[in-house]
């Protein structure tokens, strides 16, 4: 009985996991940066949580790319970024700023838009808007 009992709840456990991850992975619009309003610039993340854990996207101008790690449930840390080297004059203070910050998280909170990226105080650095699947 006992092993039955656990042999259920760690497929509760692996079902519910597998459900958050695919409720975290996608393409994801970035609004904010700390509180700046960055909808109007073309920010974009991508995360792929599995085996690799790849986040990419573009930050208004060049295109990035790394992978993160996930030690504990929403703790993260994000490695060594990547990415092109275009120079965007208009966008290189909005593209600095974005990056910076992305350095910064070390936990993400899941929202009902998207997610929450914080930074080690907790506080929100960084708000992600799901992109809609078609």
């Amino acid at each position: 009985m006992k092993l039955t009992t656990a042999i259920l709840v760690l497929m509760t456990l692996m079902v519910t996991s597998c459900k958050d991850i695919d409720a975290i992975n996608g393409d994801y619009d970035i609004t904010m940066v700390g509180s700046n309003d960055y909808s109007a610039h073309d920010i974009t993340m991508t995360i792929e949580m599995g085996k690799e854990n790849k986040i990419s996207g573009k930050s208004a101008c060049n295109g990035y790319f790394g992978t993160f790690k996930n030690p504990e449930d929403n703790q993260v840390e994000i490695g060594m970024m990547a990415g092109t080297k275009m120079y965007c004059k208009e966008t290189a203070a909005v593209e600095k700023d974005y990056l910076n910050h992305l350095s910064l998280v070390t936990a993400v909170n899941k929202t009902k838009t998207g997610l929450d990226l914080l930074n080690k105080d907790g506080e929100v650095i960084i708000v992600a808007v799901k992109k809609e699947t078609k």
